[in-house]
């Protein structure tokens, strides 16, 4: 039986040849948030079952492994031996790549690869098992929950764009400050990718706002940062409701996919 072995982390090898051959997007930015891990993890959780291959997942290399339990690999030490040989693999190549490998080969490798089916309980374990805070963070987590002043919330999430996590951009905000307006509640907790807008909303709206940095997990190595953008998705994993709003996707992977994890309802007002 072949092993697959998703190694989640910010450095991996890419071939030109792969990309030329299954690049059909043509994409030119290789850096993967979490919802793209999320994304492409649950399709490997299925595709493995598809093709008869034991599949772990290995968070060892990436940066948010200081927060969350390690999951059982027994292969682990060789992926740290290997840490220079993690191949990329483009969506939709992943099927390819595994029959490419012969059956006692371990493949190590990281996708962003699409899913677009249902996320059954089965695979909805599969990622809360992956997804565990660990003890200390665990306690950060309880201690903003506490802070929290409603007993149940919504969140409002406000997706504007990469640049917006680097505060390269201010717009007038109006346009999304006057969607706030027409969908807000009492219990609604805002959560955005631009500290501009946050601040603006904090400044004009009555709104709650954790006081948290911002960072794109696909790319960041500040360890606050990293701790605060996982204690924002863990605060939406319990979550009575999310409402989103994302200008560069339908909708945004980071709450679209704790939606499906976590069956939390989810409303897009794009």
């Amino acid at each position: 039986m072949k092993t697959l072995i998703h190694v989640w982390t910010h450095t991996f090898n890419i071939d030109q040849n792969h990309l030329n051959k299954y690049n059909h997007l043509k994409e030119n930015n290789f850096y993967f948030g979490l919802g793209d891990l999320l994304r492409s993890t649950i399709k490997l959780f299925y595709l493995a079952k598809k093709m008869n291959c034991n599949l772990y997942i290995d968070l060892q290399l990436h940066p948010i492994s200081k927060f969350l339990d390690i999951p059982f690999n027994p292969f682990a030490s060789q992926v740290l031996m290997n840490k220079d040989n993690i191949d990329y693999v483009c969506y939709g190549a992943v099927e390819d790549y595994i029959n490419n490998h012969t059956p006692n080969e371990i493949m190590y490798m990281l996708t962003n690869d699409f899913y677009e089916g249902e996320v059954g309980l089965d695979a909805q374990e599969f990622m809360k098992s992956i997804l565990t805070p660990n003890t200390e963070f665990e306690k950060i987590i309880n201690n903003t929950l506490k802070s929290i002043p409603f007993s149940s919330y919504n969140i409002l999430h406000f997706r504007l764009g990469d640049n917006y996590f680097f505060n390269k951009i201010e717009e007038d905000y109006n346009k999304y400050t006057d969607i706030i307006k027409n969908i807000k509640q009492d219990n609604d907790i805002l959560i955005t990718d631009s500290e501009h807008f946050k601040k603006h909303v904090f400044l004009k709206d009555n709104i709650f706002v954790l006081n948290t940095f911002i960072c794109h997990l696909g790319i960041e190595t500040d360890e606050d940062k990293i701790r605060d953008t996982l204690l924002e998705f863990f605060i939406i994993t319990r979550a009575e409701c999310i409402k989103t709003f994302c200008k560069i996707h339908k909708i945004s992977g980071f709450v679209k996919w704790i939606s499906a994890i976590y069956n939390i309802k989810l409303v897009c007002y794009n």
